[in-house]
């Protein structure tokens, strides 16, 4: 109850500052006045209720940047949009799958087949699984990130938020341009498009991109190295105007990446979080007396445990998409978005930070993903509309082999002679999901520049889980029934059923129905000085799901059901000075149920492992600001900054040790109290044609931590600092000449210029506590061309 006061507080003092920053508006600049024409100010359009507004007249939480100032800031992949947006997170995983976190709402489950919180889509296209998504950022014209749930328009999944890219489209005359860098560790990015008419009716783009690198990590035991990039990506787009009422929208694009994955960095052993007993046995003195890893974001260690298989991945992604708009009248609008992707992965990893073969493994999987939305969206007077229908269908395979003959785990009777132990095995899960949503949402002028706003979305969900753990090679089985007296054969399903009975040649089968109702409401009301006001209410859910993992009871394949999400939301958008000075807030408070978290789970053979669990109550509170800021003529400064408060109310998990646990108050995984961005740019005249430009980018995140038992109190720890992400301040610098008014581009960049190490991720491998580290100081130049 205390919480939620505060938030009516915090709503009464976001209205005031709202009405006090609109008054100073009104006097300090009449409404009528006209734009200077070197003021810099450049209207943001946005299309976050897919339709294009202003980002002024949207009640709503959002980060926008363009294209070019992606390109300029080094903003290369959405791994990296948590320098441009405050309050976002993004964890790149072992598995290739990047973990989205926005406003501390995350899920860390890196399966092929499960879905986050955060979706993503480029020109409304869902990429609803995030191990697509790595290729999205490329020849756009901006990104738009929305905070807070996006059900009611962007479908289920979305209670942390939505991130849209709006690709660059085919332009009406004849263009082409390239942007082209080179930097530390031979890193070449260079990316072009071309552009204009075909005929009268039809406009083409076409772009590709390529990054290329030499290793930047090496080991510290021996002389091997490690972190090559190999990206290829492109896309092709047409425009067809088939009548004067009909419009189509073409999209092929794809992306290969034959990159090296990246090695973990060693921390320390994990003898309390392995099986009872192997503490003792060399493999886990192995781990204890191994050299940790440097204080050095380059500094890694591996081995080839998967048949001498280099650490690379073989990921490919292509997607097609046909969008067409059909004017029926001048009210109204039909739309039809259709969509097919398929991705497959086979990736080799070892993320036990060592050179033995404990938690050395092969991903392999594909995803093929169909999605079709038919929409009305109409405008009569005073009211704005959408109401349509969506369709998702998807077959996603996840497949991972695991080496863990070296470690701990694989040899728990190692106090015997000639005991038989395990090496290899892998799981795998065959995941289908269907899902079918209808929508519909409305905008009402109630009153001269008082909107009323409201929405819902109902969604029927189904997902079938086939999957187990086997063995391969038949040295596992062996070791499996020394111990527990069953009869497993090579590559059969050694998983134990509820009656301690292994699956054998079979395998679980499973399934997950759910449907809901997710809505939401709001009020937004635009002052005589063009300030917004606006209170928003909104209800999210995400869809529930299997992991894939390797366990040995069946108790580990257990899903999770959907969460949901209530959450307020007040804030104001004022610009001040004739857009000199802009200035946004809101304050947002959070009511979960059932969230989905990854903890740990009790397993007969290992101990506890990683699994799903679920969450019955918790809640988050925070305020969050921007400002940005025209002082004098070509001086640009951007600052924008969030505060989150988040807190387990209701929840008994296992710690380490498997024993059972109180973590209420704890605080969310991957959540940081404060993140903060900034950035300053100045451009000042050199000659008649060339300007010189000179910017600085500062990103802080505070310390958070990886796991949600961050004590254990059963081992009389009162912290473990092993899985804490420490915070960390990153300052990026470029500078350089424009010319021909930005034509041409000629500068050169240093990011992470303090080289200070920081870590995205830290993990527990069953032996070992590893951390993934951030880049180190890199620097280059950069060139771009614009025809």
């Amino acid at each position: 109850m205390a919480h939620k006061n505060w938030f009516l507080a915090a709503t009464v003092s976001f209205v005031a500052m709202g009405i006090a920053s609109a008054a100073h508006a009104q006097e300090a600049v009449p409404q009528a006045s006209a734009q200077p024409a070197d003021s810099g100010y450049a209207e943001i359009i946005v299309t976050a209720n897919k339709r294009a507004q202003s980002i002024n007249d949207v009640g709503l939480s959002i980060t926008a940047a363009s294209g070019d100032s992606l390109v300029a800031r080094g903003i290369s992949s959405p791994t990296d949009l948590g320098k441009i947006v405050p309050g976002l997170t993004v964890q790149p995983s072992p598995f290739n799958t990047p973990v989205y976190t926005l406003r501390g709402i995350g899920f860390y489950e890196t399966t092929l087949s499960a879905s986050p919180t955060v979706a993503v889509y480029t020109d409304e296209v869902a990429l609803p699984f995030s191990a697509t998504t790595r290729g999205a950022a490329f020849d756009i014209e901006r990104v738009e990130v929305l905070k807070g749930p996006q059900g009611t328009l962007f479908g289920q999944n979305t209670t942390g938020g939505a991130i849209n890219y709006v690709v660059a489209k085919p332009t009406d005359h004849f263009a082409a341009g390239v942007d082209a860098s080179f930097g530390r560790f031979n890193t070449g990015d260079i990316q072009g498009f071309v552009s204009g008419p075909i005929s009268e009716n039809i406009k083409a783009r076409l772009a590709v991109r390529t990054v290329q690198s030499g290793p930047w990590q090496y080991s510290y035991t021996r002389h091997d190295e490690l972190g090559k990039q190999n990206l290829w990506q492109g896309r092709f787009l047409v425009d067809i105007q088939a009548s004067e009422k009909l419009k189509l929208q073409i999209n092929l694009n794809g992306w290969r990446d034959r990159g090296d994955t990246q090695a973990a960095q060693l921390q320390s052993d994990d003898c309390a979080g392995s099986t009872a007993g192997t503490c003792g046995s060399p493999d886990a003195t192995n781990f204890k007396n191994y050299p940790r890893a440097p204080q050095n974001a380059r500094a890694a260690d591996w081995s080839y445990g998967i048949f001498g298989r280099p650490l690379r991945r073989n990921d490919d992604f292509w997607q097609a998409s046909v969008r067409a708009d059909y004017e029926i009248d001048d009210h109204l609008t039909l739309t039809s978005i259709s969509a097919y992707s398929h991705y497959k992965t086979d990736s080799v990893q070892d993320f036990d930070g060592s050179k033995y073969a404990t938690a050395d493994t092969n991903t392999t999987g594909h995803i093929k993903n169909f999605n079709q939305e038919l929409r009305i969206s109409g405008k009569y007077d005073k009211l704005n509309f959408i109401i349509g229908a969506n369709y998702n269908r998807a077959d996603t395979y996840d497949r991972l082999f695991y080496n863990f003959s070296e470690g701990p785990s694989s040899n728990p009777l190692w106090f015997i002679p000639g005991a038989p132990r395990g090496v290899l095995t892998y799981n795998d899960s065959a995941q289908d999901t269907r899902n079918l949503g209808v929508f519909f949402n409305a905008e009402y002028e109630i009153m001269p520049r008082l909107t009323l706003i409201g929405g819902a979305r109902y969604t029927d969900s189904k997902r079938n889980f086939v999957g187990c753990t086997h063995d391969f090679g038949g040295d596992t089985a062996v070791w499996w029934n020394t111990i527990f007296g069953t009869s497993v054969k090579e590559g059969e399903c050694i998983t134990f059923d509820p009656n301690f009975v292994p699956y054998g040649p079979n395998a679980l089968h499973q399934k997950l129905n759910e449907h809901n109702v997710s809505w939401n409401a709001g009020l937004n009301y635009k002052t005589d000085g063009g300030t917004l006001l606006y209170v928003r209410v909104s209800k999210g859910y995400k869809e529930g799901s299997f992991p894939t993992a390797s366990v040995a009871s069946y108790r580990g394949y257990a899903p999770v059901k959907q969460e949901s999400v209530l959450a307020y939301e007040a804030g104001f958008k004022a610009p001040i000075a004739n857009h000199a000075l802009e200035l946004t807030a809101a304050g947002f408070y959070y009511d979960y149920k059932d969230k989905q978290l990854r903890g740990r789970l009790p397993d007969p053979v290992f101990g506890t492992l990683d699994g799903l669990v679920q969450v019955p109550k918790s809640h988050l509170w925070g305020v969050e600001a921007s400002l940005l800021a025209r002082p004098v003529e070509g001086l640009t400064l951007s600052l924008g900054g969030t505060y989150i408060k988040t807190k387990v109310t209701d929840f008994s998990g296992y710690d380490a040790l498997g024993q059972l646990q109180d973590f209420a108050g704890q605080h969310f995984p991957y959540a940081p109290e404060f993140t903060l961005t900034g950035d300053l740019e100045y451009k000042v005249p050199v000659t008649d044609t060339a300007k010189a430009y000179f910017g600085t980018s500062v990103t802080h995140n505070s310390s958070s931590t990886t796991a949600l038992a961050n004590t254990n109190t059963s081992l009389g720890v009162t912290a473990d600092n092993r899985f804490e992400m420490r915070d960390y301040t990153l300052v990026d610098l470029r500078a350089g000449v424009e010319f021909n008014e930005g034509k041409v581009r000629v500068g050169a960049y240093v990011r992470n210029v303090g080289n200070t190490y920081y870590w995205t991720n830290t993990q527990d491998t069953l032996a070992s506590i590893v951390r993934y580290a951030g880049m180190p100081r890199t620097y280059g130049v950069q060139v771009s061309y614009r025809y």
